[in-house]
């Protein structure tokens, strides 16, 4: 049978997501193949699966159809597809909130998430099986969603596995920012703090790696720019960075960011597990439900330099052990190789 993993809305972090799925479906039997809107062109995609371009109708050979994000197109292709007694799987990553969670992230972000929801619930409307990826975005399902679909289960974000060397905690040296600049994920805050750190004289050293563009943050501050001088501070920025230099941050970070205004999954959180690297990350939302305090991170509550800083010497300190316990969450948790037999099991209900 073939199964079709597919995003018609261009997003690479979601390239990660689909390659682990595509993997997991070939070892549980199926003949995957990727289905994909045009700007994925300019991805590093693996050479392991047939890609199809979409072109605007949906590929007439699938037995089974995956997407892998939400876009404005899927529930017509989802009512097409399972029309014709086809079955179909959505991985729904954000459940709805309450409107002013989604206001402490700005505006923006408020509206841009209402209109994914109200997309989203059109899709899963003609869906056979529901996938989100925590216990938190479950519990958000059941109480907004469920009158849409009662076919839902939760299996943690998946990736493949990128670490292809044996890890080396000593070369693990930045406390480091991964990913959107935005205010949903406190970024403002991280600057503060790494500012406030290097005016204490501490011997940390700091890498920023996102593609959104912050020079003119950058080329307004006067305490970053004498820390990018000095060397302490890397920072790659304003583009979409490869697959490679992202990894390669992880990999020389001895803690990553990871404290959010809200959370129903974090793909940073995986990513910086997958590399031995510990996070520290918001109690709230889907992470306590990963991140073990004090072994592969830290959870907190109190935000203020004081605390926050002792967390990261902690971390510092205990970086080998750490670091061993976080690559276990990722094979145990997120490493697609650890979910066939779950996976199976679905797929032998769902094809029935």
């Amino acid at each position: 049978m073939r199964v079709c993993v597919s995003s018609l809305k261009f997003s690479p972090a979601h390239v990660s997501h689909m390659i682990a799925y595509a993997k997991l479906f070939r070892e549980i039997g199926f003949e995957p193949f990727l289905w994909l809107e045009k700007n994925y062109e300019k991805m590093d995609l693996t050479n392991e699966f047939q890609v199809v371009w979409y072109q605007g109708s949906i590929p007439d050979n699938a037995d089974l159809l995956f997407f892998a994000n939400n876009s404005l197109v899927n529930y017509r292709f989802f009512k097409e597809f399972v029309s014709k007694g086809s079955k179909a799987i959505y991985l729904y990553h954000e459940p709805w909130e309450r409107f002013d969670k989604y206001l402490k992230e700005g505006f923006k972000q408020a509206l841009k998430a209402t209109v994914g929801y109200y997309f989203s619930t059109k899709s899963l409307k003609y869906v056979t099986l529901v996938i989100v990826p925590s216990g938190y975005a479950l519990k958000l399902y059941n109480k907004t969603c469920l009158k849409y679909n009662k076919n839902v289960v939760m299996i943690p974000l998946l990736f493949d596995d990128e670490l292809d060397h044996k890890m080396n905690s000593n070369t693990k040296v930045h406390f480091s920012y991964i990913g959107h600049a935005v205010k949903g994920h406190m970024f403002r805050e991280y600057i503060e703090l790494i500012k406030t750190i290097y005016l204490k004289e501490s011997t940390i050293t700091f890498e920023i790696a996102t593609r959104t563009d912050i020079t003119k943050l950058l080329n307004h501050d006067r305490i970053l720019l004498e820390m990018i001088d000095k060397g302490i501070l890397i920072v790659s920025q304003g583009r979409p960075l490869t697959n490679e230099e992202i990894n390669q941050a992880y990999e020389r970070s001895f803690c990553v960011w990871n404290v959010y205004r809200r959370s129903t999954q974090s793909g940073v959180l995986p990513k910086a597990f997958m590399f031995g690297t510990p996070v520290i990350a918001s109690n709230l939302g889907s992470f306590p439900e990963f991140v073990r305090d004090g072994e592969n991170g830290y959870l907190v509550d109190d935000y203020s330099f004081e605390s926050l800083y002792k967390k990261l010497i902690l971390v510092n300190e205990n970086i080998g052990i750490m670091s061993q316990n976080c690559r276990n969450t990722f094979e145990k948790t997120f490493y697609w190789k650890a979910q066939v037999d779950k996976m199976r099991q679905i797929i032998e209900n769902v094809l029935k």
